[in-house]
C-alpha cells in the first residue's frame, strides 16, 4: 500500500513540473494560506514582500521616467534581506500548589529571531529561530522536579521555520523545508488539520497559532484562477510535544502507579514512513470549501503492552504512534456579521484505548491458562493482552463567528467524535464532545485587547476558563496579562487532575 502511495504521489509531482514547463500568460489568484510569511511567531514581527505596486506606467510618460520607473522595477526585484523577531519575558503564578511545589510555575526568558531573504520575485526563503530558558527551576531548585520535566520545561532551542518558498510558474508554487501547513476551521481540534503536531505541554495556555509545531515537508500548490490544489509530502515524522512525567500536566500520572511506561517510539523520518496529504480548495464570493485526504501518523501516541511481570502484578507499556488514513471536508460562509464555519472527517486505523477492567481480566486469563507465576512474560506478537482497539473515529465540528457588536468578535464552536464500533471494553465513550466559546473586545483604538475563553469537555468532564489581556504600549512593546482556571467535579473527569493548576500569568514582549 505505501510503495502504491509513493508511486502515484510522484507520478503527480512529475506530471506537475512537465506541465510546469508549458509558458503561460495568465496570472492567478493567491490565497492566504500561501502567503510567504505563515507562521504564527513572526506574522506581526517581518512585513511580506509586496509585489502589487502600481507599476506607473502611462502612455505619454517620456523616456527619463520610463528609465527611472524600470530602475525601480530592477530594485524590487532584486534581493531583499528582511529581519526581525521578538524578546519575551513570561511569568507564571500557581497560586493553589501544593505545599511542596514551587509558585512561580514560570519565568521564562523567550528569544525568536526571523531572516527573510528574497533572491527574486520567484525565489524566496523563510528561516525562524526560537529558544527560551526557564529560570523557575534552577531558581527553586532543580533537584524537585523529574529529568523528563526538566529536559521539556527548562531550555529549549529549536529552528523553527526554514523554507524555500519557489514560484515555478504562473500557476505552480513550491515551498520546500521545515514549515507550517495550516488547514481547517476548528480552534482547537485537530479535524482535517493533520500536517502539523501541536505543543500540548501546557494546557489550554497556547493559542492554535503558536500551537502547531514544524514539519519538514514538500508542498506543491496549483493554482487555477478560485481553485486550489495542495500535494504534500511530510518528509520529518514529528509528535505532539506532551505534558512530561512528573509535570503538573502530566496525563499518565496517575496510571504510572499501576502501569510501568516506557519511553516513547517516534516513527523514524525515513522514506518508507513518508506522510501524504492532498488539499482541493476551492473560494468564492463570501466563503471557500476543501477536501481533504491524509496518510498520516497519529500525533498522540497510545499505550502499547510490552510485558507483565507476575511477581510484581505490574503491566509494562510502551507509547506508541499509528499510522491513519483520514477523508475530510471543511468550509466557511461569510454573510453580513455572521461567519459560519464546519469540518468533518472519518478517521481509519485510529487506536482506542481499553479499559482497566478489560486490562485486568485479559492478564486474570493470560496467568490462570499460562500456569506462570513469578514472573515475566511477553506477548508481542501473540497480542495475548491487547491495551488497544483498531476503530473508525467520525469528528465534526459546527461554528460562527460574529462581528455585529462595534470592538466584539463572539465564537462559538461545538466538536463532536464518535467512534464507530463502539464495544463496552473501551475506555473512551461512544459519543463525546466539547464546546468552545471565545469572545473578544478591542479598545483604546485598538492598542487594549482582551480575550475572553471557555472550554467545556460534555459529559460533566470539565471546564478551562482563560482570560487575557494585551496592552500596546507601542508599535514594539506589548504588556500582557491574564489567569487560567481548570475546573472538575468528577474524579474521574479529564480536567480533575490538573484542578490545582490555577494560574495567573504576565509578559512583557518586545518586537523588532
Amino acid at each position: 500500500m505505501k510503495v502504491e502511495l509513493r508511486r502515484l504521489f510522484f507520478l503527480i509531482l512529475l506530471s506537475v513540473l512537465i506541465f510546469a514547463t508549458i509558458p503561460t500568460e495568465q496570472v492567478y489568484a493567491d490565497t492566504t494560506d500561501n502567503q510567504m510569511f505563515e507562521s504564527a511567531e513572526t506574522e506581526d514581527d517581518l512585513a511580506g514582500f509586496d509585489e502589487d505596486e502600481d507599476s506607473g506606467f502611462s502612455d505619454d510618460s517620456d523616456s527619463d521616467e520610463l528609465s527611472s520607473i524600470q530602475d525601480e522595477i530592477n530594485d524590487a526585484e532584486g534581493r531583499f534581506l528582511s529581519f526581525g523577531g521578538f524578546f519575551k519575558e513570561d511569568i507564571g503564578y500557581s497560586y493553589e500548589h501544593e505545599e511542596n511545589q514551587t509558585d512561580f510555575s514560570k519565568i521564562k526568558s523567550i528569544l525568536n529571531l526571523s531572516l527573510a531573504l528574497k533572491f527574486s520575485n520567484s525565489w524566496q526563503m523563510k528561516g525562524v529561530w526560537n529558544s527560551f530558558y526557564d529560570y523557575a527551576y534552577i531558581n527553586f531548585g532543580r533537584d524537585k522536579f523529574t529529568e523528563e520535566t526538566l529536559d521539556a520545561y527548562e531550555t529549549e532551542s529549536e529552528i523553527r521555520d526554514m523554507y524555500l518558498d519557489v514560484s515555478l510558474s504562473g500557476w505552480l508554487k513550491l515551498q520546500f523545508g521545515r514549515q507550517i501547513i495550516a488547514w481547517g476551521e476548528s480552534e482547537i481540534e485537530q479535524i482535517v488539520d493533520l500536517a502539523n503536531p501541536r505543543d500540548n505541554r501546557e494546557l489550554g495556555m497556547v493559542d492554535i497559532e503558536d500551537a502547531r509545531i514544524p514539519v519538514f515537508a514538500t508542498k506543491f500548490t496549483l493554482s487555477f484562477d478560485t481553485l486550489e490544489a495542495n500535494l504534500v509530502a511530510i518528509h520529518e515524522i514529528r509528535s505532539n510535544k506532551a505534558p512530561a512525567a512528573g509535570s503538573e500536566f502530566d496525563p499518565l500520572a496517575w496510571l504510572r502507579n499501576v502501569f510501568d511506561i516506557n519511553e516513547e517510539e517516534v516513527p523514524g523520518s525515513e522514506y518508507d514512513n513518508t506522510e501524504y496529504l492532498i488539499r482541493l480548495f476551492k473560494s468564492f464570493n463570501g466563503g471557500d470549501v476543501g477536501l481533504f485526504w491524509a496518510d498520516v501518523y497519529q500525533d498522540s501516541y497510545h499505550l502499547d503492552f510490552e510485558s507483565f511481570d507476575v511477581s510484581t502484578n505490574l503491566l509494562s507499556v510502551t507509547p506508541r504512534y499509528k499510522r491513519i488514513q483520514s477523508i475530510g471536508f471543511s468550509g466557511n460562509l461569510a454573510r453580513g456579521p455572521w461567519l459560519f464555519r464546519t469540518e468533518i472527517a472519518m478517521k481509519t486505523g485510529v487506536a482506542v484505548a481499553r479499559n482497566q477492567e478489560d486490562l485486568s481480566a485479559q492478564i486474570m486469563q493470560t496467568v490462570m491458562s499460562s500456569g506462570i507465576t513469578g514472573t515475566t512474560f511477553y506477548n508481542r506478537e501473540t497480542r495475548v493482552i491487547t491495551t488497544w482497539s483498531e476503530k473508525q473515529l467520525l469528528q465534526c465540528m459546527l461554528g460562527f463567528d460574529y462581528s455585529g457588536f462595534e470592538n466584539i468578535t463572539f465564537s462559538v464552536e461545538g466538536n463532536l467524535e464518535v467512534i464507530k464500533d463502539h464495544e463496552d471494553n473501551l475506555s473512551s465513550n461512544e459519543n463525546s464532545g466539547s464546546l468552545i466559546l471565545h469572545l473578544k473586545h478591542t479598545a483604546m483604538n485598538d492598542t487594549l485587547t482582551t480575550d475572553l475563553f471557555w472550554f467545556h469537555l460534555t459529559e460533566d468532564n470539565g471546564d478551562l476558563y482563560r482570560i487575557n489581556l494585551d496592552y500596546d504600549l507601542n508599535d514594539a512593546l506589548t504588556l500582557s496579562g491574564g489567569a487560567v482556571v481548570y475546573e472538575a467535579s468528577k474524579e474521574d473527569a479529564q480536567v480533575y487532575p490538573f484542578r490545582k493548576n490555577d494560574r495567573l500569568f504576565s509578559a512583557l514582549k518586545y518586537s523588532f
